[in-house]
């Protein structure tokens, strides 16, 4: 089951038919609805106050009792997802120590920052408009309080008159706009996205991710005169009516990838077309041409729109190219099995790089040193 599911009941908004699944899970054993309590009453207690060694203890102690090794999974799975600053562990390991990150850490001084909301806004004569938190910024067409873009809803015009703005979000920066049609978009750090400052009467809709990550809720086509909506990417092209998706297409990776929540989406590149429906993934290698669909944990997909950094059975190297962009850090691992090694874990990404790095090097599998802004893993 979903952990999303869990924290909707804690908040009471699950929806009747995720309310009947949620039941039959709760049902099913004893063991889930312990770690249910076990969430409920840690995020009741406000997660920013959850004692990690005292949760770990007492899982730790239920362990020894029970003895195997799959209980053992079961509970670590459980303190990762309620523990209040997030937890990490190797699939591989057999017992792992998590004590609290350690205040002092190999940095005397360090020049690494938490990510946050900030932008470049490109104008249609090619000027360039930086946002940032405690920023304003307000033209006749769009305004900013520096942590968001709100395009004005107008009437239609000719295509013709249709002027482009270009996004661009850096490395260590995340935004959200509000394009002209009502279209939220949820833009990633180091991501470019391309739109019209308003759209044409009765044209398609469409904009453009040059590269990097976007979640997009679409403004129905119904309230468009039935427009589709499209967003086109590299090497291939998303035709919507009105959902909620997810798309990556980072430079320098071979990989465009489109997770659906809701609605249904049609994918389209050199490979064929495929239909989504929610809950599934499409991904496209731009270098193999291979094009799939499958089943995934939408929640770990679009966890990042969300504030948190969810990996599951997750090589290293892909964490941190993850964590890289968010706190612009170079990455260097000192052997390719380093990168190889599979972790899982939620965090918030309100924490410091190094309280991420103590609890990966805590794991007793991997070290890692920072020089400035470069990260060796060792």
């Amino acid at each position: 089951m979903e952990f999303k599911l869990i924290l909707k009941k804690i908040n009471n908004t699950l929806e009747e038919n995720e309310r009947i699944i949620f039941d039959v899970w709760y049902n099913e054993s004893s063991e889930h609805r312990i770690y249910f309590n076990r969430v409920k009453d840690h995020y009741s207690k406000g997660l920013d106050v959850v004692d990690i060694k005292k949760g770990w203890d007492g899982v730790s102690s239920k362990i020894e009792k029970k003895g195997s090794r799959k209980t053992y999974m079961k509970y670590v799975a459980a303190v990762v997802f309620f523990l209040g600053i997030g937890s990490l562990w190797l699939s591989h390991t057999e017992k792992i120590e998590v004590p609290l990150p350690n205040s002092s850490s190999e940095i005397t001084e360090n020049p690494i920052q938490i990510g946050t909301d900030k932008a470049t806004l490109t104008l249609e004569d090619g000027s360039h408009i930086t946002l940032e938190k405690g920023k304003s910024y307000k033209t006749g067409k769009a305004s900013s309080n520096g942590e968001q873009l709100v395009y004005n809803s107008e009437e239609k015009l000719p295509k013709k008159l249709m002027a482009q703005n270009i996004l661009t979000i850096p490395r260590g920066g995340q935004f959200f706009v509000v394009l002209a049609d009502g279209t939220k978009v949820w833009i990633n750090s180091e991501t470019q996205l391309k739109y019209p400052v308003a759209f044409a009467s009765n044209e398609t809709r469409q904009v453009e991710l040059v590269y990097g990550e976007a979640y997009f809720d679409v403004s129905p086509s119904s309230e468009h005169n039935g427009t589709h909506f499209i967003v086109k990417s590299e090497g291939q092209q998303v035709e919507v009516l009105g959902t909620e998706f997810n798309i990556k297409s980072y430079k320098g990776e071979d990989q465009v990838s489109t997770t659906l929540v809701e609605g249904k989406v049609r994918v389209e590149n050199q490979s064929g077309s495929k239909s989504l429906t929610p809950g599934h993934q499409s991904r496209f290698n731009r270098n193999l041409k291979n094009f799939v669909v499958s089943k995934v944990d939408v929640y770990d997909e679009i966890s990042w729109k969300e504030g948190l950094f969810s990996f599951k059975n997750r090589p290293l190297e892909d964490i941190m190219q993850v964590l890289s962009r968010w706190y612009d850090v170079d990455v260097v691992f000192q052997t390719e099995a380093i990168k190889k090694l599979t972790f899982n874990g939620v965090f918030r990404k309100t924490l410091k790089l190094d309280e991420i790095l103590n609890i990966i090097k805590n794991t007793n599998e991997v070290n890692y040193e920072i020089n400035k802004k470069t990260i060796t893993m060792n």
